[in-house]
């Protein structure tokens, strides 16, 4: 048996995968490239967790598990998969070190496309201090490096609920500029045109404004515009109905999205066995029109008990009452959609960008790109920084220090359209510019570079060195950090008017504008 397994991986891997066509999108909908015709997801949650008292080297690995890079896993998993009759499956969790070919092919061949998220525990937009910096970005784009050849890719997640209240809508400018910068990676790289979206939960608050923001490109463009957009949709429990649920005024409120929406997640269970009698309605005549589907949450069983099968041992699957319902409803859902050739509207332009209010704090003023010689240059003028010998709490130090220093270079703000000339670089390099300059505002006192042995002090480097350091690709710091210190002097943005008076604040200066344009914008040269 395992020999014949290790035989069906080395053909699998060695196979061409042309079984599946990729999925496009035109207007509101996804499209089957081969034949135009609809695509609804019927999909499920695919995230193995590691098991309660597992033992594991994090020296070797990552601390989750990637089962899509593990074919003695996966493939046993596609089995339960098919059977369930899944079309979709999200993976939360991607190792992009790691060789996805034998079950990306094997997904493929069984007619399963993959939603992955790009993002992982560790490392994701942080609703409670979020950046958009080049750490994030490179473990983003290793992401897209790593799955874009496979034509099963339906899409990436650039992040998940990191908008959960009005109290955290200021994260949201981070998120838009990472669907920027990661689809004009895409691009530039010459990979196939992956679509970019967001997994929203559904918070009533923020749910329009938030839907609208990610949506709208009347300010950033449509590079900074996600081309799809889900909801985790827990509000239909047990017996439900489409009326009482919350669905129909949910179908109604998403009905004038220029771009696919679904369910990323869904699956009450305060009823168990979850009947999911929502999803006659999810792939029924009430919202096929406007939603593309759902993913049910989720495969394996965890402590919450959302699971439709449970790993008994590794690799060893015990089917759940879920799982029977379920596969039945899959069998029982057949939506008719359109044929793409029919569908060829766009309603981008008509969803126009929320403005601040008493629900919404982010403005459309977003960060910069991180450019990674920026950064190099910033280590390369520091002599104070992060001690690499010790293990620490890199954001409890970064707090630390800057209780005692103005970190507003380092620091971004969506609420204000502020984001300092370094906020793009990474934590460390981030920490390391604020210890250098607590060191500096202490005449240079090797004493203040230390911080609980957290700290440094590698070199007593003078500004004129700056001019004779260069990049790996040869460019002089001097020219770099003054190049992007001066952009960030003078920028143009445009600023949506919501009120008579808007605040509009960039790199620290702030002015009012008190005048409304006719058409309630205003480009402002601060």
């Amino acid at each position: 048996m395992f020999i014949y397994q290790l035989l069906l991986m080395a053909l699998l891997v060695l196979s061409v995968v042309a079984s599946v066509p990729p999925i496009v999108i035109r207007g509101n909908k996804f499209f089957n490239s081969s034949d135009g015709s609809q695509f609804f997801i019927k999909g499920v949650a695919y995230q193995r967790n590691r098991r309660e008292g597992e033992v594991y080297d994090v020296t070797l690995g990552p601390r989750y598990i990637d089962s899509l890079a593990e074919p003695s896993l996966c493939l046993r998993d596609m089995e339960y998969l098919k059977e369930l009759g899944v079309n979709t499956v999200r993976v939360y969790q991607i190792d992009s070190d790691q060789s996805h070919d034998v079950c990306m092919n094997a997904f493929a061949n069984s007619g399963i496309y993959v939603l992955a998220d790009l993002g992982e525990p560790e490392q994701s937009i942080n609703r409670d201090d979020p950046h958009w910096d080049l750490d994030l970005y490179e473990r983003f784009t290793s992401v897209v490096d790593a799955m874009s050849s496979y034509p099963n890719v339906l899409g990436f997640y650039i992040g998940n609920e990191v908008i959960t209240s009005p109290l955290n809508s200021n994260s949201a400018p981070f998120v838009k500029a990472a669907v920027r910068d990661i689809k004009r990676y895409v691009r530039n790289m010459g990979y196939r045109g992956i679509p970019i979206g967001y997994s929203s939960n559904d918070d009533a608050a923020t749910r329009l404004e938030l839907a609208n923001y990610f949506v709208c490109d009347e300010y950033n463009g449509t590079d900074s515009a996600v081309d799809f957009y889900s909801l985790n949709m827990f509000e239909w429990c047990g017996y439900s109905s489409f009326a009482t649920s919350g669905y129909k005024e949910r179908t109604i409120e998403f009905a004038q999205l220029p771009v696919p929406v679904f369910f990323s997640e869904f699956g009450c269970n305060t009823v168990t066995p979850r009947p999911f009698t929502e999803m006659e309605s999810l792939y029924g005549p009430s919202m096929l029109k406007v939603w593309s589907g759902g993913i049910v949450y989720e495969f394996f069983q965890n402590e919450n008990k959302y699971g439709l099968v449970e790993e008994t041992s590794p690799g060893v699957l015990r089917k759940l009452d879920d799982y029977r319902i379920v596969q039945l409803r899959f069998m029982e859902s057949k939506p008719v959609g359109v044929q793409k050739s029919w569908n060829t509207e766009s309603r981008r332009g008509q969803v126009k960008c929320p403005v601040v209010s008493s629900t919404w704090n982010a403005l459309l003023v977003l960060p910069k790109f991180p450019l990674p010689e920026v950064c190099e240059c910033l280590d390369a003028s520091l002599s104070c920084i992060l001690t690499p010998y010790v293990k620490i709490h890199e954001t409890d130090l970064l707090y630390e220090v800057c209780l005692v220093t103005d970190c507003l270079k380092i620091n971004g703000n969506g609420s204000q359209g502020k984001y300092g000339v370094f906020s793009v670089c990474g934590i460390k390099q981030r920490i390391s510019y604020a210890l250098n300059k607590h060191w500096v505002q202490n005449d240079r006192n090797p004493n203040a570079c230390n911080f609980g042995s957290r700290a440094v002090l590698i070199a007593n480097r003078e500004d004129a060195s700056v001019d004779s350091t260069f990049t790996a690709d040869g460019k002089n710091c001097r020219d770099v950090l003054g190049k992007c210190l001066d952009s960030m002097q003078k920028p143009t943005v445009v600023v949506p008017l919501g009120t008579s008076q808007v605040s509009v604040a960039l790199t620290g200066i702030t002015k009012f504008v008190q005048s409304r344009s006719k058409s309630g914008s205003m480009r402002v040269l601060i």
